[in-house]
């Protein structure tokens, strides 16, 4: 893959259309399967609102061809919402721990992210800048569809690295760590570290 397939280009339309759907679908999910007498999926139902009203808003705002000024005096609010969207982004990802139910054999990854956020975020940070923003369409490359196909097989050969690292690590010497909840933590601190590094060499790769 050449220099050519990261350079900024018209943005795909599709792209949009597919991550507005998935947004929802997600909200339906909420909806529909959330449990009663259970606060916590209003949360989610928020977070699924904030996300298709601010994914579009980012989205076109990237394409507008403003005066250098005006993109100035507004990147403060395009900081800010896109620091928004990426907060989404975590919750996402805590609502699929969450409907899952996933628990990596030690304790639930959804009481994993609710507990421990402060200690996740900057590991979430460096994979959504390096790899969600880019399949969002809203980094300043907009990768090709085989591009984005690249990045998804990184992330997944990361999570796999990252998991069986973590594995191996709790087995061996567990219990050094603590309690289930802190070997979890390291455990899905090792995915995100796997997901962000690989993804990052990837595109290095292909930009090369």
């Amino acid at each position: 893959m050449t220099k050519e397939d990261t350079i900024p280009s018209e943005p795909s339309f599709a792209r949009f259309i597919l991550w507005e759907i998935l947004g929802i679908v997600g909200f339906l999910h909420i909806l529909q399967y959330a449990p009663a007498n259970d606060p916590t999926p209003l949360c989610f139902l928020a977070n699924a609102v904030v996300f298709m009203v601010l994914y579009p808003i980012l989205y076109f705002y990237n394409r507008l061809k403003l005066p250098l000024v005006l993109k100035f005096l507004v990147s403060p609010l395009s900081l800010t919402l896109r620091s928004i969207l990426m907060i989404s982004g975590f919750f996402w990802v805590a609502y699929v721990l969450y409907a899952t139910g996933y628990s990596l054999g030690l304790a639930s990854g959804f009481v994993i992210f609710r507990r421990d956020y402060l200690f996740l975020g900057p590991f979430f940070v460096f994979d959504y800048f390096f790899f969600v923003e880019h399949l969002w369409g809203l980094s300043r490359a907009n990768y090709s569809f085989w591009g984005a196909v690249g990045m998804i097989s990184d992330s997944i050969s990361g999570v796999v690295g990252g998991y069986y690292l973590g594995r191996t690590l709790d087995t061996k010497w567990g219990m050094f760590f603590g309690d289930p909840e802190t070997r979890g933590l390291i455990w899905i601190i090792f995915i995100l570290i796997g997901i962000g590094a690989v993804v990052w060499f990837g595109n290095k790769t292909r930009k090369g």
